[in-house]
C-alpha cells in the first residue's frame, strides 16, 4: 500500500502546449497533489528553466529570505535577481498558469514546454534544453546519486 503524503509532491515528466496567452496546463495529478493551492510562483533558474513553487513552498523561501542581513551582499544579489523576475500566478479553472514573456524567453520556451517534477516543486523547460539536461543527467546519475545520499 502507498502511504498518503501530507505535503505536495511533484513527480513525472509531462509535455504540454503553451497557448497564445502564455498559459501552460499543470498536470491534473500535480494539481491534486497541491491540494487546493490555487496560487503558484514562477521563478527563473540559472540553468535556463523555470522553477514553480506552491504558495506553501514560497512561504518557506520567504522565511529563509527574512534571515538575510543587509550586509550579506551576495545573498541579497541572488534574492534581487529572483524577486525582480518572479511571477505569481493563479491556477485557473482549467488548471493553467500564466507565464510572462520575460520568463518564457529566459527558459527558451516557445509553443511547447516540458514540465518536470522535482518532488517539492516542478520545473518548466524547453523541449530541446530538457532533452540535453536529461541526457547528461542520466550519464552522470550514479555519481550524482551518491552526492545526494541515494
Amino acid at each position: 500500500m502507498v502511504k498518503a503524503l501530507t505535503r505536495a509532491v511533484f513527480f513525472g515528466t509531462f509535455r504540454h502546449a503553451v497557448d497564445e496567452k502564455n498559459r501552460v496546463a499543470i498536470p491534473a495529478i500535480w494539481r491534486a497533489a497541491a491540494r487546493r493551492s490555487r496560487e503558484f510562483y514562477v521563478l527563473p533558474d540559472p540553468k535556463n528553466c523555470l522553477v514553480v513553487l506552491t504558495a506553501s513552498a514560497m512561504e518557506k523561501m520567504l522565511e529563509r529570505a527574512d534571515d538575510i542581513s543587509i550586509g550579506e551582499y551576495g545573498r541579497r544579489d541572488v534574492l534581487r535577481v529572483i524577486a525582480s523576475r518572479a511571477h505569481g500566478t493563479p491556477c485557473d479553472s482549467q488548471g493553467r498558469i500564466g507565464l510572462t514573456d520575460q520568463l518564457l524567453r529566459h527558459a527558451g520556451v516557445g509553443k511547447e514546454a516540458v514540465l518536470v517534477g522535482m518532488l517539492t516543486r516542478f520545473e518548466i523547460w524547453s523541449p530541446e534544453r530538457w532533452a540535453e539536461v536529461d541526457r547528461n543527467a542520466m550519464q552522470n546519475f550514479s555519481e550524482a546519486a551518491k552526492q545526494v545520499g541515494l
